[in-house]
């Protein structure tokens, strides 16, 4: 039986679509969108976002969302370059974008 290669789909939110660049390494929330009991997990990561999936090597796709939870239309492709930490530095329920940003320099 021949195995199948399950695409893996994120989703992130952003406060504006500009703040996303193309090729650019990034800190971001990702959010796994698989069927099953991760869906829904999620990962603090640094990665690089594309709209051009076949000139980046192993990419997954990726949704992306306002911070109202509108869906974009533009279709992206993201290569993950590495995990940051689960708990961010920061105090609570101020700038989660500003402790997202710290974590990605340290």
């Amino acid at each position: 039986m021949a195995s199948k290669i399950e695409e893996r789909v994120w989703e992130t939110f952003l406060r504006r679509p500009s703040d996303l660049k193309d090729g650019v390494e990034t800190a971001m929330v990702l959010r796994d969108l698989r069927p099953g009991k991760n869906k829904y997990q999620m990962r603090h990561v640094v990665a690089v976002v594309t709209r051009k999936a076949d000139e980046m090597a192993s990419t997954d796709r990726l949704r992306i969302r306002t911070v109202v939870g509108v869906l974009l239309p533009e279709t992206w492709s993201v290569r993950i370059i590495r995990d940051l930490p689960v708990e961010l530095p920061g105090r609570p329920y101020h700038d989660f974008y500003e402790a997202l940003a710290k974590a990605e320099s340290s």
